[in-house]
């Protein structure tokens, strides 16, 4: 490899390791704080550059908020892709869906925080303003299409895929909001305890037999 090259290659380096820095020191930030509480100044003193670095990398906080969030989603499509290769059937589908989503909040406490600090920033603006980039299906998009084999195969009724979707994507937004609840509220606050494993197993048994339930009443 030529210099010119290995330079170029050594500051797209950089560049990745200080946007990194910059987006893990905001997302620690405004997840304690708030979105609306943290400034750009202090996100830079936390990375220890200036201002005019943090905003070489980011346009603004919404523009930063943005490529958290995207980061995020790109999480998630990863576990679905995992999902999509070694889930057989529409139960196992859901349930390892679901586990990863549960996990992923279990894991660190922190996640759980800042959607929840998100969610109140938006309350009084425009959520589109710290929308990321669309890249490719979202988790939900990717499940649906998971769900179209299923339903092609016999396993799910035909016309339930968007019902299913819905109860899942109800069920991921209660696990979110009940980790938050016993992570940082009190634990046990939620009637009905932390859920688990043997929780979602259950809970996607009762999902599928409704929905089979409904269509075949239906007809």
């Amino acid at each position: 490899m030529k210099k010119n090259e290995l330079e170029k290659t050594d500051k797209s380096e950089r560049e990745t390791r200080m946007r990194d820095a910059i987006k893990k020191a905001a997302f620690a930030l405004m997840a304690e704080k708030g979105l609306d509480k943290v400034s750009m100044r202090e996100i830079a003193e936390k990375v220890n550059v200036t201002k005019p670095v943090l905003y070489y990398y980011f346009k603004n906080k919404e523009d930063l908020c943005a490529s958290i969030i995207e980061d995020h989603e790109t999480v998630f499509r990863r576990q679905m892709e995992k999902v999509q290769q070694r889930a057989q059937g529409p139960e196992e589908v859901l349930y390892e869906g679901l586990l990863s989503h549960l996990n992923f909040f279990m894991k660190d406490p922190i996640h759980s925080k800042f959607v929840i600090q998100m969610i109140s920033y938006t309350l009084d603006m425009d959520p589109k303003t710290i929308a990321p980039k669309k890249k490719g299906k979202t988790a939900y998009e990717m499940l649906a299409q998971v769900l179209a084999g299923e339903e092609k195969r016999g396993t799910l009724p035909a016309g339930s895929i968007n019902d299913v979707v819905q109860l899942v994507s109800g069920l991921s937004a209660e696990l979110m909001f009940s980790a938050y609840l016993n992570q940082h509220v009190c634990r046990g606050a939620r009637v009905g305890g932390v859920y688990n494993k043997e929780t979602l197993a259950r809970l996607v048994k009762i999902i599928l037999l409704g929905i089979k339930q409904y269509y075949k009443e239906k007809k």
